[in-house]
């Protein structure tokens, strides 16, 4: 697990609580806006990032992440069932998916090791 990658997925997950699966983009919707404007909420671009980038996962890399990541908060094991997966290729995939994230957001970039 990519450290970093983990603490952005963490980040996006507690924007949405509460929103519920498949509301996140419309939330998006409601909030991106100029932050000068009245009425607006600027987004936390950090946030919006990982959105846009698990939309863009295939829908078993998606659903993964979402079942993961967000409500209902499930055991590892009850989101490998609920997958039809190994506890295993779960982990893997969460793998994957933070490699991807790691490669497209910090251009592959790891940090240095002492």
């Amino acid at each position: 697990m990519i450290e970093r990658v983990h603490m952005r997925f963490m980040e996006w997950a507690q924007s949405m609580e509460g929103m519920g699966i498949g509301s996140s983009l419309s939330m998006l919707e409601c909030v991106v806006g100029s932050s000068t404007a009245e009425g607006t909420v600027p987004i936390n671009s950090d946030i919006r990032e990982v959105e846009q980038f698990v939309l863009r996962l295939p829908e078993d890399l998606g659903d993964t992440v979402r079942l993961f990541y967000l409500p209902p908060y499930l055991t590892h094991g009850q989101a490998a069932k609920k997958l039809g997966i190994s506890t295993k290729t779960l982990y893997r995939r969460i793998d994957g998916v933070h490699v991807l994230f790691n490669a497209e957001v910090y251009r592959g970039v790891l940090p240095r090791i002492a």
